[in-house]
């Protein structure tokens, strides 16, 4: 299985979640309400926070219903150059999805450290292959997509010699019901890809997120806001500042809960160790010289003696000196 780094930190299995705060158009185009989102979204434990940079006019056709919603949305090359500056002062990850040619070249000009891939984009193939040919991270989504869709992205990527890829399983319904998740999907692309496998929610329950957690999940995305009053298409379903920091709590507490793939005691264990296992006692005054069998041994707790894996070795011994009833057995009592 690859592992990716993205500044610095690993995102594979068995590693902890890299966790995603999507701002995508929740800033409603207002450069301020953006750096407070990065703010917010560090505060709250998020590992990256992530965008969506566009020229309306380059990814939809003036004659579409929502050309003028996201134009109203819309930031600057300028303004997505700050925010990446900002984010790298605070100390988060930046990165954004682009819609377009254009804004896929701005983005590699800022050196992003990773691009995103909308679901809307998997099967865009010049596109794909511009970023792929970049050599930089990305993160694919695959929302609406068949496997034989992902799989042709990946190709791309792998001819262009670009293996670091995360994957996103996704549901591109805007709120996605927790019905539909089929997080079990995880299974399957796990078969095929040796990519780190992720979840972009587009819901609005925390329980969605938390099993995509225990499931081995290793990126989860997740839209936020900072306030679910405020205008916009997106607000209503995103998680806001409060319950946002307690699921990444709640997510680290189930990446411990998980632990690792690895059967040893744990440090808690060693504590209690003599006090929970057995070992061979006197079941009664054993003399000097006397043979030790079923009638004067026997298993008890503590475990301060010889262990009980060593019955049969013991029976037949003849003690070296008097054993009290109750007293542990040791090796040093026995000829």
């Amino acid at each position: 299985m690859v592992t990716i780094n993205i500044e610095n930190k690993k995102i594979g299995d068995n590693l902890p979640v890299y966790f995603v705060a999507e701002a995508g158009l929740n800033h409603n185009g207002n450069i301020k309400t953006a750096k407070q989102m990065i703010d917010t979204a560090l505060d709250c434990g998020s590992d990256a926070i992530k965008f969506q940079t566009y020229k309306t006019e380059n990814f939809l056709t003036k004659k579409s219903e929502y050309f003028e919603f996201f134009k109203s949305v819309e930031l600057s090359y300028s303004d997505f150059s700050e925010l990446n500056d900002y984010a790298k002062q605070v100390g988060i990850t930046f990165f954004s999805a682009p819609f377009d040619f254009e804004s896929a070249s701005f983005l590699q000009s800022i050196n992003v450290s990773c691009f995103k891939i909308a679901s809307s984009d998997i099967t865009n193939v010049p596109l794909l292959k511009q970023i792929a040919n970049t050599k930089i991270p990305t993160i694919i989504s695959t929302g609406l997509s068949t496997m034989a869709e992902i799989q042709t992205a990946v190709d791309i990527f792998q001819k262009a010699g670009n293996d670091q890829i995360i994957i996103l399983h996704s549901v591109s319904n805007y709120p996605t019901d927790p019905s539909e998740s089929n997080l079990s999907v995880i299974e399957t692309l796990k078969e095929n890809f040796p990519y780190p496998i992720g979840y972009s929610d587009n819901g609005s329950h925390d329980l969605v997120d938390l099993v995509a957690a225990s499931l081995g999940y290793s990126l989860i995305e997740r839209h936020f806001t900072l306030d679910k009053k405020m205008e916009g298409p997106d607000h209503f379903f995103s998680i806001p500042p409060t319950e946002l920091k307690n699921l990444i709590s709640n997510i680290r507490l189930i990446e411990e809960i998980r632990g690792k793939p690895v059967k040893n005691p744990q440090p808690s264990e060693s504590a209690i160790k003599n006090m929970i296992r057995k070992s061979i006692f006197a079941n009664n005054t054993i003399e000097q010289g006397e043979v030790l069998s079923t009638n004067n041994i026997g298993v008890k707790r503590p475990a301060s003696g010889i262990e009980p894996k060593f019955f049969d070795d013991v029976i037949g011994r003849t003690a070296k000196k008097k054993i009290l009833s109750d007293d542990p057995i040791l090796w040093d009592d026995l000829d």
